[in-house]
């Protein structure tokens, strides 16, 4: 969400700065100084000196840069602080699944708020492959609270934006497949970049285990970390 609105503002700076004919001038001019003080020997100081002044006082001469640069430094302040955001984002969501006997199939529909603190799994029931889409907030599934059947399994999450924490039980095969804008994909203590591409991880025992779990994650920004418990 910080990133996105700074590249609002940034979008904002551009389009004030195109729209105010002295500025855009004076930023053009400051430009080319630079650029000449990077081909010609002659008076190479003077002309970097001189472009390097107009590109700053053109640039933060605007109102929306101050802006960018306290909201940055109010995010700084707040990670190194331990804080985890604030707005309804933030809130935690915890997904924990249970078990009970099993019933007829005859279809479900559940719902689950898309910004917010969720709970799914407060009552029992058996389980059954997760699907869940969510536009803001962090996210934890515990399938410790569950007996997984043998064979495959499946959890897919899509989401705009937030931290994805998924517990699995010891002996269970797990299979990793998360594409992601911007973000980390952690697993087995083991953290791979992420950025406008799809990453896949295995477990060491997936091909030996009787029980599988093929975990399915699309989030534009956020990280997601698969723990075994």
């Amino acid at each position: 969400m910080f990133w996105l609105v700074e590249l609002a503002l940034l979008f904002g700076l551009g389009f004030e700065i195109v729209t105010n004919p002295p500025i855009f001038l004076t930023l053009l001019l400051g430009l080319l100084a630079v650029w000449l003080g990077t081909r010609v020997h002659h008076g190479r100081e003077v002309w970097l000196t001189a472009g390097t002044i107009a590109v700053i006082v053109a640039v933060f001469i605007n109102p929306t840069v101050w802006v960018m640069l306290f909201l940055g430094a109010v995010a700084v302040l707040k990670y190194a602080n331990g804080a985890h955001g604030f707005g309804p984002w933030a809130k935690k969501q915890f997904v924990a699944v249970a078990t009970t006997e099993p019933t007829p199939k005859a279809g479900k529909s559940i719902r689950h708020p898309w910004v917010g603190e969720a709970h799914i799994g407060t009552q029992l029931f058996e389980w059954d492959d997760i699907n869940l889409t969510v536009a803001a907030g962090d996210t934890i599934i515990d399938l410790g609270n569950t007996i997984l059947p043998k064979g495959d399994n499946h959890v897919v999450i899509r989401k705009g934006c937030g931290k994805t924490r998924i517990l699995v039980p010891v002996g269970v095969g797990v299979m990793v497949s998360h594409s992601g804008a911007f973000g980390t994909l952690t697993m087995a203590n083991h953290e791979l970049p992420v950025h406008m591409e799809t990453v896949t991880q295995y477990s060491d025992d997936y091909d030996t285990a009787t029980r599988r779990v093929h975990i399915l994650t699309n989030v534009a920004f956020g990280d997601v970390e698969v723990l075994a418990v």
